[in-house]
């Protein structure tokens, strides 16, 4: 029966699995499909109107070279030269510079956002350089008008009769013509769509970021691997965006004559939208198919996992001190007495007990309270945890504000370390007990090992290690004393000095 239903089980996951992937393929094409049919028409738009203002600064160099334009005045000059296309919607200024850089004619407002000598701008240098240049795209620049705005500017070489530089005519274009553009497109909600040229740099992105623009593409070999020139015309793929860390779809398409690619980032959470709506549904079923499927059985299982627990739980309760968590002094006992008859049948084993008692506690419940007895009895149990570190040492509350602890296979060397880093760790945590000598919390303890030949029984040596308790609270308290048979007790040679306390 098992085995039909892991059989089934199986059978439909792997079925499921990969009707997933089928369909998440699916939403997957269709996303770029769209992505690359927006990009296209903005492609389009971009190309068309380049075409335009590539036309129109065609028109003003060959009303330049009219025979009857040097006898114009000034005015009927730009008049006849730019006409009215300087008032354009994204058009800032036309001009004409000569081949020395100076500005012939041009719009009024050059003066003010282009003032000097055009000599050295990329867009003057690159036509007087290369004359293979058609039309040539300056990187964004930033001017100020009214406002600060983000501007591109367009230039042709102009040549004289014998083919030799004569200067440039140029265009300055608002970059806000590619921002109405992009933001006209039908894009989802935290869609991005942006602008760049094969060098990396950024020429406009919606959500339109002021800061965005001109920046240069860095950290993205990607991003660059696909502007470079032998990648396809068109093309997406998957990754984060370095300026919101989104991980989006991006589809692109290059701009044909133009050394501009257009991006259009769709995000992964939109676009899987509904397929994951889809996923959670059939998991859902599943889940559902799956627990009917196992019911029965797991509601044995579950019982039987209950009832040991339970079991278990109840074990650690009637093992434990409820206010210290520490073994009780039943627990207790039966270690004690587990290690006594391992060391009868193993002539070579060996433990110690310490026995330890709060100083003075009875004065520190009259001073501060029962409640407070209890949290100090907490920090002394916190404190001999901490020094017990072995798993198969055993540590208990043996009454009141005794404990007691057992060191399997220990020496006096090593008892008396396990001691003092208990008293060690209690005065660490300067407890106040203003009715003590010592200002503060302290412990006494007292150590004993099995010694063959002399304890003949557990009891013994839980007596011998309460006897050099007796004698660290006769020595003056916070101090441990080492228990030596057969009648001796001699403390060890270890105190904390009042330095530390």
């Amino acid at each position: 029966m098992t085995l039909l239903v892991g059989s089934l089980m199986l059978m439909a996951v792997v079925v499921t699995s990969v009707v997933l992937y089928q369909s998440y393929r699916q939403v997957e094409r269709t996303s770029i499909n769209h992505a690359l049919n927006v990009a296209r028409i903005a492609q389009r738009s971009i190309s068309r109107n380049m075409e335009l203002l590539s036309l129109d600064l065609d028109s003003v160099a060959w009303r330049y070279r009219h025979a009857q334009l040097h006898s114009m005045p000034v005015q009927q000059q730009l008049e006849f030269l730019l006409g009215e296309k300087v008032e354009a919607g994204y058009i800032v200024a036309q001009g004409i510079v000569n081949a020395e850089g100076t500005l012939v004619v041009g719009s009024p407002i050059l003066e003010q956002i282009m003032p000097g000598s055009f000599s050295g701008r990329d867009f003057f240098d690159m036509a007087r350089q290369d004359a293979a240049t058609t039309l040539y795209i300056s990187p964004p620049q930033s001017v100020r008008l009214e406002r600060r705005a983000q501007v591109i500017v367009l230039s042709k070489r102009l040549v004289h009769a014998d083919g030799n530089f004569a200067g440039i005519v140029f265009m300055v274009l608002y970059l806000d013509y590619f921002r109405q553009l992009f933001e006209a497109m039908s894009l989802e909600k935290h869609a991005v769509m942006s602008l760049y040229s094969v060098d990396g740099v950024a020429y406009m992105r919606v959500p339109y970021d002021d800061a965005f623009i001109g920046s240069v593409l860095e950290n993205a070999p990607q991003l660059q691997k696909l502007l470079a020139s032998t990648s396809p015309a068109e093309g997406s793929y998957f990754t984060r965006s370095l300026q919101d860390g989104v991980q989006r779809l991006y589809s692109y398409v290059r701009v044909p004559k133009t050394r501009w690619v257009v991006f259009i980032g769709q995000t992964k959470q939109t676009l899987f939208r509904e397929w994951m709506r889809m996923l959670y549904a059939v998991l859902f079923l599943l889940a559902v198919f799956s627990t009917a499927s196992v019911y029965l059985m797991s509601l044995l299982r579950e019982e039987f996992f209950r009832r040991s627990k339970l079991d278990q739980q109840l074990e650690e309760q009637a093992r434990t001190d409820k206010l210290t968590t520490l073994l009780n002094r039943r627990a207790l006992d039966e270690g004690l007495q587990e290690a006594w008859h391992k060391c009868q049948r193993n002539q070579a084993a060996r433990f110690a007990v310490l026995f330890a008692d709060v100083d003075f506690f009875k004065l520190y419940n009259d001073t501060y309270g029962h409640k407070a007895g209890d949290y100090a009895l907490v920090a002394v149990a916190r404190c001999i945890r901490s020094a017990v570190s072995r798993h198969f040492d055993r540590a208990g509350r043996y009454g009141g504000e005794e404990f007691v602890v057992l060191l399997d296979e220990a020496d006096a060397e090593g008892a008396l370390h396990v001691a003092r880093t208990i008293i060690a760790a209690l005065q660490a945590q300067k407890i106040p007990h203003e009715r003590s000598p010592c200002g503060r919390l302290t412990i006494s303890i007292g150590v004993a090992c099995l010694e063959r030949g002399v304890h003949r029984s557990i009891e013994e040596v839980v007596k011998a290690a309460d006897q050099a308790l007796y004698q660290a609270k006769r020595d003056g308290r916070n101090r441990v004393v080492l228990y030596q048979a057969p009648t001796e007790v001699v403390p060890a040679a270890w105190q904390l000095s009042s330095a530390n306390s």
